[in-house]
């Protein structure tokens, strides 16, 4: 874009640039130049399409693979009754921790089976409450549990597909057709993208939207029209009516916009603009605008509007902003929505669990726990190439600016605000996919290198596959060679355990030919609907027990028994550490033999 250029009658910008083109600095001192991205088309259109049809094809058979093998997580568990029960009820009050529209997504497919749900509790804390409102509705449900959740999962795997496709265009249109096939193939071999893209949960589709909105702000900024201001509003939006963390897109947008107008950019809706730094900054707050009316469109307004003296905060951060601002000001925002911004804020002030970081419980966290799950959790031929792809010396896009400032931040932010709250690499997920479309700037760069890097290139293309086709379907536990084998003393919860491994426990039982089993299992599903017949271990009953990885390192939570969530104390099962580990069946389960005493 030309940023002194001004549109006429007919809509065309004099001298506008092509938004594809790339800088057009020379390199100092009368060297050669800097190989600048193709953009001519690819010869093979057919071919390329072909390619992409592939590649999203095997990252979806990848995902059905988990997605039929892993039993319901433990925010699963919570969130699809939740989202069911927004489906028949337009209630929000169950589980506000989250905005609704992704639970509501994965919900859709049950109209399908019309599960049985019942009223919201009204006893335990709020913060437990959606655990509880989970257990009735397992209860409820249990001829039919597992299907719900196999249905459930399919409206996030068709988000992962659709975030893989996002990718691809991006990566496309900074850096080339072959770029793009790249950034998609590692995307589509990327254990935990393959993870979390096959769960009910929000995580993988607050990602999709998120990038979503950040590719339609940098393509609005590219060439400001009105109709691609609508689609950027619309995706913010999206992006907020699927999670908290969502947030952080307004910061990003301001500094993108302000480091844009900076450079020289212009992005006003109204065509010659006599004051275009104005008017792009009046595009801007539109576009927030209109994201928060879709935000509280997909709340059905509810709550908008309340004086802020109706609510009764309880973190810090909401309390203090509550006690310098008027009262009777009215809140544009949904009731509920502002509820459940509120808890997650408390849990990132005070700290909901411990931690567990490098062999270390900490209710502090650290600021390198979230770089330390890229680290151990990235394949490592994948880790390369983000380290070496900001040395990739070719004349930048211009749109490369929205790709890597908010990948930046975002991991910032994260390792920064949300440091007590360390349960996984699933609380930076965005920047996996913002990663693999900055990788891409490698294809122009390595094109112009010798044949020996080339060919080097390729080979570590052709082996990259193998971490996702040997860890599936055990995805969600993946850990590269970093972690020797044992990633769970490095990183537990969600990052190895996070109550996926009973379908792996019973497959061991009918292995072994067991018909009872010790049982220590981090989750909510009760055993018994997958035919598993189990009771607590005990150090004075010998015999082969299952232990989820977070129990066998002392994780304080709770379990299923009886009818009922059970608490588990600090520490209760570590004491089978010190027995020997007869197999680790996958899905964060190990098995332990306990030996008789004497």
């Amino acid at each position: 874009m030309d940023p002194d250029s001004s549109r006429g009658g007919s809509g065309r910008r004099e001298g506008a640039r092509p938004a594809l083109l790339t800088e057009t600095s020379e390199p100092q001192g009368g060297s050669s130049p800097l190989p600048s991205v193709q953009t001519r088309p690819y010869p093979k259109l057919l071919t390329e399409r072909g390619a992409v049809l592939l590649l999203l094809g095997v990252f979806a058979v990848l995902c059905a693979h988990g997605l039929v093998w892993d039993t319901p997580t433990v925010d699963e568990f919570a969130h699809l009754p939740a989202g069911y029960y927004y489906l028949k009820t337009a209630d929000f009050s169950v589980y506000p921790h989250n905005p609704p529209l992704l639970k509501v997504l994965a919900a859709l497919p049950l109209l399908a089976l019309q599960p049985e749900v019942g009223p919201p509790p009204h006893r335990g804390s709020p913060a437990w409450q959606p655990w509880i409102f989970g257990t009735d509705f397992m209860e409820r449900n249990r001829a039919i549990y597992d299907r719900i959740f196999l249905l459930g999962r399919l409206p996030i795997l068709a988000l992962g597909v659709f975030l893989g496709w996002i990718v691809w265009r991006w990566s496309r249109d900074l850096y080339g057709p072959r770029a793009g096939l790249i950034s998609l193939a590692g995307y589509a071999f990327c254990p935990t993208l393959i993870a979390h893209a096959h769960l009910a949960t929000i995580d993988a589709g607050a990602a999709a939207f998120m990038l979503l909105g950040l590719w339609a702000f940098q393509r609005y900024v590219a060439d400001p029209t009105p109709r691609r201001l609508l689609l950027c509003g619309l995706a913010l939006g999206l992006a907020e009516l699927a999670k908290l963390s969502s947030l952080l897109l307004y910061p990003i947008f301001g500094l993108l916009a302000l480091v844009a107008l900076a450079r020289g950019d212009r992005f006003p809706l109204r065509p010659g603009s006599r004051r275009p730094v104005l008017g792009s900054l009046a595009a801007l707050v539109l576009i927030f605008a209109l994201s928060v009316a879709v935000l509280d469109l997909g709340y059905l307004f509810q709550g908008v509007g309340r004086p802020l003296a109706s609510y009764s905060f309880h973190s810090h951060f909401l309390t203090r902003l509550a006690s310098v601002l008027p009262g009777s000001l009215p809140i544009p925002l949904p009731g509920p929505f502002l509820e459940g911004f509120d808890m997650v804020q408390l849990d990132s002030e005070l700290g909901e669990f411990p931690s567990y970081f490098l062999g270390h419980w900490s209710r502090e966290g650290s600021v390198l726990y979230y770089p330390a799950t890229l680290l151990f959790k990235t394949p490592l031929l994948l880790l390369a190439a983000w380290l070496a792809a900001p040395f990739a010396r070719l004349r930048r896009p211009r749109g490369e600016l929205f790709v890597a400032l908010p990948l930046i931040l975002l991991l910032a932010a994260s390792s920064l605000l949300f440091h007590r709250i360390a349960y996984g690499i699933r609380y930076i997920l965005p920047v996996l996919p913002l990663a693999l479309i900055y990788l891409g700037r490698l294809v122009p760069y390595l094109e112009t290198r010798t044949r020996t890097l080339r060919i080097a290139a390729l080979a570590a293309l052709a082996l990259y596959p193998l971490s996702a086709l040997l860890a599936t379907p055990n995805t969600l536990d993946y850990f590269n060679l970093l972690a020797r084998g044992r990633g769970d003393r490095l990183l537990i919860d969600s990052n190895f355990d996070w109550g996926q491994g009973l379908k792996r426990v019973k497959a061991y039982m009918d292995r072994e030919k067991l018909d009872h089993m010790g049982l220590a299992y981090f989750g909510h599903v009760d055993p018994a609907i997958y035919g598993i017949q189990w009771d607590f271990p005990r150090p004075d009953r010998p015999g082969l027990i299952a232990v989820s990885a977070n129990f066998l390192h002392g994780y304080p939570y709770v379990t299923y028994a009886g009818g009922r969530m059970v608490p588990v104390r600090p520490e209760a099962f570590q004491w089978l550490e010190k027995y020997p580990e007869v197999e680790y069946l996958g899905g964060g389960v190990f098995v332990v033999q306990v030996r008789a005493r004497g």
